[in-house]
């Protein structure tokens, strides 16, 4: 298959490329820079512009929609621009993919449910983001998926896990823990460390979509979660036990998203997808990639 994968210069968007390349898929990348990955064709453009990303998408049986804003704080910071990527950016995709005949497989995200009403959480849950990053993240997929229904566009939605692995930005809880230890610094919580997350790691995902790009599943929303929840204390606690050091702890962060249980049974259903990396395998293997200098 001829596919498109925006993002491909950040973290789940190389690691997506390469899996699906991998796989035997045509592949080629859509970003403001070339990440410098060995065989992988580029096409530099910004999402924004509708007639860089149609020029794109022609051509291509499928889109892989990961480009966004998907640094929570720079959303936080700086929403116009979260929209602008998120929104404007999807919707540009969106219009592309129905001029060339292209399938959309777009990443978007767990925590566009917002504040849990039960537990575990499913796609019927309602969605109620208060978050700039969830926010515009919903609102894309929401564009997404009403092209589908309106327009006739072959689209599906991940609402992907906390994504981790190697190349994971240096704001990453992950990052940030694992620096600070190999530097023998004190690591700091935010809050008492109970907080959890159902960690997924990107190799993962790139397999949930390579799957999502060979079904003919349209229209619809699926949770892409390691069905394991792991607590920001324990992940620390793993960490140090490699680099041993000090745990600390401090005020909670301001907008947190509140910790919540994921059901991924439907993904299982209509993708036949489960996650399958151990969550101590991952994390070892991303220390020893920061180990090798990332």
């Amino acid at each position: 298959m001829r596919v498109l994968v925006t993002g491909a210069a950040g973290f789940l968007g190389r690691t997506v490329a390469t899996h699906l390349t991998q796989q035997g898929h045509d592949v080629v990348g859509f970003d403001l820079k070339d990440p410098g990955i060995d065989g992988l064709k580029m096409r530099i453009g910004d999402l924004t512009d509708l007639d860089q990303v149609s020029q794109a998408v022609e051509g291509r049986d499928a889109i892989c929609h990961i480009g966004a804003i998907g640094d929570v704080y720079l959303a936080g910071e700086d929403p116009g621009l979260a929209a602008a990527v998120n929104v404007l950016g999807t919707a540009n995709v969106a219009e592309a993919a129905v001029r060339h005949g292209a399938r959309v497989v777009y990443a978007s995200t767990w925590e566009v449910y917002g504040e849990p009403r039960y537990q575990p959480i499913d796609e019927g849950h309602p969605c109620a983001p208060d978050h700039p990053y969830n926010i515009t993240k919903l609102a894309g997929e929401s564009l997404l998926l009403s092209a589908a229904r309106l327009r006739g566009l072959s689209a599906i939605a991940l609402r992907l896990g906390t994504a981790y692995g190697p190349g994971l930005r240096p704001n990453s809880v992950f990052r940030i823990f694992i620096d600070r230890a190999r530097r023998g610094e004190p690591i700091t919580i935010q809050g008492d460390g109970t907080q959890g997350r159902q960690f997924t790691h990107s190799l993962d995902i790139a397999r949930a979509f390579d799957a999502a790009l060979r079904s003919d599943a349209s229209g619809i929303a699926l949770n892409t979660v390691a069905e394991r929840m792991v607590t920001i204390r324990e992940l620390a606690e793993m960490i140090v036990e490699r680099f041993p050091t000090e745990l600390t702890f401090g005020p909670p962060r301001p907008g947190d998203v509140p910790p919540a249980t994921v059901s991924a049974d439907r993904i299982a259903e209509v993708l036949g997808w489960r996650a399958e990396v151990p969550f101590e395998e991952g994390l070892a293997d991303l220390i020893d990639h920061e180990l090798a200098g990332g």
